[in-house]
């Protein structure tokens, strides 16, 4: 019984030596970092964080009295670190944006500016840098309203995009549809 008491009076002497010669982790509360920032004239439409830990902003904005696509790179603080406008002398809009495997980036939208119909979905696709590599129009009926509201890059390296389809202005029964498209991972549709 004294060997037990005496093992019982000790382990406290014992647990603060082997604490003092090896500490428990402390547990630190994160501080989360918030901001707000703000920028140039115009509508951001989606926000998605990027490999680096910056964010890229699809949206539009105004150039010269004209929306054109709006494509904003920001650090992890929000800080810009570039911005781009694409589009023509009418309307264009970019309603999602994505990074793709190259690091590059993706927007679908629409756009009045160019293709065949009054609005054509408008599919934009750029480099790190959102400089520019390639675009295209999808919808091709004169009298038709296209835009695409999302677009995903696919494991084969195409893009699938989804989107609304009006297909006649003239008719005041006209209806909406819903939009897929499937590209390839240089935007064209091989039927």
């Amino acid at each position: 019984m004294k060997k037990l008491l005496l093992i019982l009076l000790c382990l406290p002497l014992l647990f603060s030596s082997c604490q003092e010669n090896n500490p428990l982790p402390q547990v630190v509360n994160e501080v989360s970092q918030s901001w707000e920032k703000t920028f140039n004239l115009g509508h951001g439409y989606f926000v998605q964080q990027t490999s680096d830990g910056g964010y890229i902003i699809g949206g539009e904005t105004e150039v010269n009295g004209i929306d054109d696509v709006y494509l904003i790179k920001t650090d992890a603080s929000g800080v810009e670190q570039w911005s781009q406008t694409f589009g023509g002398t009418s309307g264009d809009r970019g309603f999602s944006v994505q990074q793709t495997t190259d690091g590059g980036y993706v927007i679908a939208g629409y756009t009045q500016s160019f293709g065949v119909g009054y609005q054509n979905l408008y599919l934009i696709k750029t480099d790190d840098n959102g400089i520019e590599q390639w675009n295209k129009t999808y919808g091709g009926n004169p009298n038709s309203e296209n835009w695409g509201n999302s677009v995903q890059q696919t494991t084969d390296g195409g893009y699938i995009i989804c989107g609304s389809k009006y297909d006649d202005l003239t008719n005041s029964n006209g209806y909406s549809v819903v939009y897929l498209l499937k590209t390839d991972a240089n935007g064209d549709i091989n039927n």
